[in-house]
């Protein structure tokens, strides 16, 4: 049994000053003010009160970072990543898998592999993200044009099937010929489909919605823009409150200024911070080679030979600290974009993304500059700086 004692609690939906967390293992038993919860007997003691405990932060959308991606599909990158993302506050991932054909079954099959066996170092695994290649070619971001392809049900199902269950979230166009019913097959297993590299219109978005698409893709980015006439993706994605939004909140792939304007349009709780990063995340500014492709950190961004933006370099502890500097959110407000809402939009609220009794012991330690000063996962001290 662990006893934490802070100088604040973000829930995030409340505050509790002067707080105590008490864990039983993997599970939180007790959560309150320290003058009226008292420390179990025999407990271990960990002495945060000059730092704020907040629940751990939960990446859906991370291709890779210090080197790794999710695509290698061995255990050493996926364990470099678990730790990677603990050091920055992360206690849960999506492991986001892109690409052509073969790396797409390497990664799924590398996943499954892991998660049949393995105790990861860090942040735990929480699925698998399929990113494509079901995509338009006229928004390919980064994608490669060969590797996309026209919606599929038989791949999809192969997917799906290789998967094993850990499938949660599957992004496509679904403006396209056949990808309604790839929405539904998907749906129907219970994974949460997502608009993105789209240009969908608002009717499409909308028929999408009745087929079971429920959430928007690193929103802004590869998908068209908002037209007061034709508001297409990004109307339906900022103005239908039945989808959640993902943005990337790294001053780059969109201008504080938009980042404010979709936090304000979701009402906060529809809102999910991303990273998108890539396995030059963490890395020296420099030119580094991934899956046939070249990708030079530079200024905070990670950009193909042609200057396109290839996902990002952007941390998720760095994301909740630009929502407060952009004026975006309040930091409660920020941990649950980055806490309460990815849970909630995979799935997983009943168990993660807040401080309560009976929610996971995955929790985070923030000092006043918001770095992240230790982490735990299921009640287990997965990093401490």
């Amino acid at each position: 049994m662990i006893t934490i004692l802070a100088n604040q609690i973000l829930t995030p939906l409340e505050a509790i000053h002067r707080g105590v967390v008490v864990t039983d293992g993997p599970r939180i038993t007790a959560v309150g003010a320290e003058d009226r919860t008292p420390i179990p007997p025999g407990s271990d003691v960990i002495d945060a009160r000059n730092l704020t405990v907040a629940p751990g932060l939960i990446d859906v959308h991370t291709h890779g970072a210090g080197g790794a991606q999710a695509i290698d599909g061995t255990p050493e990158s996926l364990a470099k990543l678990s730790a990677f993302y603990a050091r920055h506050g992360v206690t849960g991932f999506l492991a986001t898998i892109a690409g052509a054909n073969e790396s797409i079954e390497r990664g799924i099959d590398g996943v499954v592999e892991f998660l049949r066996g393995e105790t990861p170092p860090g942040a735990a695994i929480l699925g698998i993200h399929l990113e494509g290649p079901f995509i338009n070619p006229a928004r390919p971001g980064a994608f490669r044009p060969e590797t996309i392809v026209p919606p599929d049900s038989t791949l999809l199902e192969r997917y799906l099937d290789r998967a094993a269950g850990h499938m949660r979230l599957i992004t496509l166009a679904p403006e396209l010929d056949g990808a309604l019913d790839l929405v539904r097959r998907a749906a129907a297993r219970g994974i949460v489909v997502s608009a993105g590299h789209s240009q969908a219109t608002w009717d499409e978005m909308r028929r999408a919605f009745d087929a079971g698409l429920r959430h928007a893709t690193h929103t802004f980015n590869a998908m068209s823009g908002l037209h007061h006439r034709d508001p297409g993706i990004l109307g339906a994605a900022l103005a239908d409150d039945r989808f959640t939004a993902e943005i990337i909140a790294d001053g780059i792939h969109v201008h504080p200024a938009m980042v404010r304007l979709l936090v304000r349009a979701k009402r906060v709780e529809r809102a999910v911070l991303i990273t998108d990063s890539v396995g030059a995340a963490g890395l020296p500014e420099g030119t580094y080679h991934f899956e046939e492709m070249e990708i030079t950190v530079s200024g905070g961004s990670a950009r193909l030979a042609n200057g396109t933006l290839a996902g990002s370099v952007l941390t998720m502890d760095r994301g909740v600290a630009n929502l407060v500097a952009f004026g975006a959110a309040t930091l409660p407000e920020a941990i649950a974009m980055g806490s309460l809402n990815p849970a909630r939009a995979i799935g997983l609220g009943s168990r993660k993304g807040c401080v309560a009794p009976g929610m996971d012991a995955d929790l985070i330690a923030l000092d006043d500059d918001l770095q992240v000063r230790w982490t735990m996962v299921g009640g287990r001290m997965v990093y401490h700086e």
